[in-house]
């Protein structure tokens, strides 16, 4: 939900994520005189109360305030009747100082108002920003906060880190300066890491500072899944999982549920052969993986086996979906031991996983002793060492030894079985759609998928997944899969969201989408919104094209 905005609607050139000063000039701030405290929005000016302590929620709680041109104020606890919320630019929260007595409170406060507003208005809490939760309150879809908090905790001889909290002699002025060179440099920290695509892992960084926090992200990562996920792109660049709370990333735990409940393997293969993971990232491109590919495919039965690596926190990853996000991208710490956790993970995906493609046989070459495939019935070629000359070439003779029974597979059978399967994880059911009447040629993992001479789409490792063309668009289209509608216009170059009348609320940033204009194909390109933005905002590009229909 975090993002880097640019907005001129309050009079200056506001850049959002930011912090409203107070007794500074910009496009917000905070005026405090004697009597009152005032927050200035461009011309208008909001009173707040007197001094710089926020307002309580006993005075006049579960209120709206509407402030005219798009500047709503809300007064926690949040009010039963959200339908001011609808096409505001701006939503501030008075009271959200309360917030820091409840994490779980705070993170269903901020899912609420972000469900019902969506994603058009500015987010506003007061009061509550601190270095240590500033990349926390920016994951989750906080655009405003203020230096409020750490000119009280200056007051009170407390000096502010994003690692914690500590008791300071210096003086309040000295010590106030401090803390607001802190924000102003956490702040900057964490644009660099949204411009990375990165934000997640500067959270996970920081919220063990302190218990707030932690609980905080843990509510979001599982209460409020279902809203994170919706914003989190399909496509990404590296990062990295260094603690538990990463098993729970959103785009991790997507991986894992569509793994569970949309992945369904070749339906040829015979033979289920388990993998460790490797620290070269796609898994084929590393030598390890290199070794053990030639082991699996020096004979001709290798059409009949499916290749599945095992890791975290990923759980599961198909060998024909190695190039996908974020299986092509996650680095983790590896020591060898495997927690609780992240066993019990494995146990349950890999015991559904062969439960729902039928499995003949099963071998497992993880060097594991038998410590994540639990009481499946396995052949272990591992030998302990599964990169080992010993342990590659019982790999081989085992295969052969079980394959010998089933008919061959032909290398286009073989293809189109796994791209099939590519397919359907990346579009769902309907994908069969593009399989029909299909061939599939080229190398992995430059496949091309063809209807004679005529290409449908492209799979290539840059990308990671099927990229369309026009004829493959089209059938997408047909099948009713990823369409963004527009209206009545001439369409040159990219789509922006002034211009969508409908999209489909399951497309996510960096998924193909088809351009449809008075019922017929017009363009064929990648979301760089989702479907609700599409919807909700009228500026900002909605989807890069790659072809148009002439």
């Amino acid at each position: 939900m975090s993002r880097i905005c640019k907005t001129d609607s309050f009079g200056k050139r506001l850049c959002t994520p930011s912090i409203v000063p107070v007794g500074r000039d910009g496009p917000l701030s905070i005026q405090v005189d004697d009597d009152t405290r005032k927050l200035r929005v461009g011309p208008l000016e909001i009173e707040q109360g007197a001094k710089i302590k926020p307002p309580l929620s006993v005075d006049t709680p579960g209120t709206i305030r509407d402030h005219g041109d798009g500047i709503v104020s809300i007064r926690l606890p949040v009010p039963t009747n959200l339908s001011l919320l609808t096409g505001a630019r701006l939503l501030i929260v008075e009271n959200a100082f309360e917030l820091r007595r409840d994490p779980r409170a705070l993170a269903r406060t901020v899912s609420a108002l972000r469900r019902a507003a969506g994603p058009r208005p500015l987010l506003y809490l007061q009061g509550i920003a601190e270095p240590g939760n500033l990349a926390l309150l920016c994951y989750m879809g906080v655009d405003l906060v203020d230096d409020i908090l750490p000119r009280l905790m200056a007051a009170r001889g407390v000096s502010l880190r994003p690692e914690g909290h500590f008791r300071s002699e210096a003086p309040p002025e000295i010590l106030e300066d401090l803390n607001l060179q802190e924000m102003d440099e956490e702040l900057e920290l964490l644009c660099a890491f949204i411009m990375s695509d990165r934000l997640r892992e500067l959270v996970d960084q920081r919220a063990p500072s302190s218990t707030f926090n932690v609980v905080a992200l843990r509510v979001m990562d599982n209460e409020c899944w279902e809203f994170t996920e919706e914003y989190v792109p399909v496509t990404g660049g590296r990062f990295s999982c260094n603690d538990a709370q990463s098993l729970e990333r959103p785009d991790v735990k997507r991986w894992r549920r569509r793994i569970d409940e949309v992945y369904c393997a070749p339906k040829h293969k015979r033979v289920l052969v388990l993998l460790p993971c490797s620290a070269r990232k796609p898994y084929f491109t590393s030598r390890s993986h290199r070794r053990f590919i030639n082991a699996i495919r020096s004979g001709g039965h290798f059409g009949l086996v499916h290749e599945l690596i095992v890791t975290s926190p990923l759980g599961l990853v198909p060998r024909e979906l190695e190039t996908f996000f974020p299986a092509a991208h996650y680095n983790i710490p590896v020591s060898g031991e495997w927690s609780c956790q992240e066993k019990e993970i494995i146990f349950k995906m890999l015991d559904l996983f062969v439960r729902r493609n039928g499995y003949r046989e099963i071998v497992s070459h993880l060097g594991d002793g038998g410590l994540l495939t639990g009481s499946l019935d396995v052949i272990d070629t591992s030998e302990g060492d599964p990169g080992s000359d010993r342990a590659l070439s019982l790999l081989d003779k085992t295969l052969r030894e079980l394959c010998s029974q089933y008919e061959t597979v032909s290398a286009q059978e073989d293809r189109r079985g796994n791209m099939a399967s590519m397919l359907r994880f990346q579009f769902g059911d309907g994908a069969n759609c593009l399989m029909e009447g299909s061939t599939v040629v080229g190398k992995y993992p430059f496949w091309k998928l063809m209807d004679g001479k005529v290409q449908l789409a492209m799979h290539t490792p840059d990308r990671g997944m099927a990229s369309l063309t026009l004829k493959g668009a089209e059938r997408l289209r047909e099948a009713g899969i990823n369409i963004v509608r527009i209206g009545d216009f001439m369409l040159k170059g990219n789509v922006f969201a002034v211009g969508v009348t409908e999209a489909d609320r399951s497309i996510r940033v960096g998924d193909e989408v088809v351009v449809e204009q008075h019922g017929q194909l017009a363009a064929v390109g990648v979301a760089q919104m989702n479907g609700r933005e599409m919807m909700d905002l009228d500026r900002g590009m909605a989807v890069k094209v790659r072809h148009q229909v002439a």
